[in-house]
């Protein structure tokens, strides 16, 4: 259901979106500090536009990575509790990363 293909074709399509992403986020660090760009538009861009869907992509692309090491690991033994398990884990760690970036 959401595992092996689903979650490859899902790791695919977030891997050039998280490539663009850091590149962007790294291109107007530059902005706000060798001022390559308008510094008051880097800055706005990194630190209001880029840190939430970042963050997103990034835990969209690390769900394949907890979802294989679990299954080297054998720790179920069933291919569906380890989907929801992984897929928990890492909707969990979001949430809390998402949670701490609004407070």
């Amino acid at each position: 259901m959401l595992g092996g293909a689903f979650l490859n074709r899902l790791d695919k399509f977030g891997m050039w979106i998280l490539m663009a992403m850091v590149l962007g986020f790294v291109m107007t660090g530059y902005g706000m500090t060798k001022h390559i760009m308008d510094p008051v538009l880097a800055k706005y861009i990194h630190t209001q536009l880029l840190p939430l869907p970042l963050l997103i992509f990034f835990c969209i692309h690390v769900i394949k990575g907890v979802r294989n090491q679990f299954k080297k690991w054998k720790i179920f033994d069933n291919d569906r509790t380890l989907d929801i398990y992984a897929y928990a884990l890492v909707l969990s760690v979001t949430a809390i990363l998402i949670w701490l970036f609004f407070r």
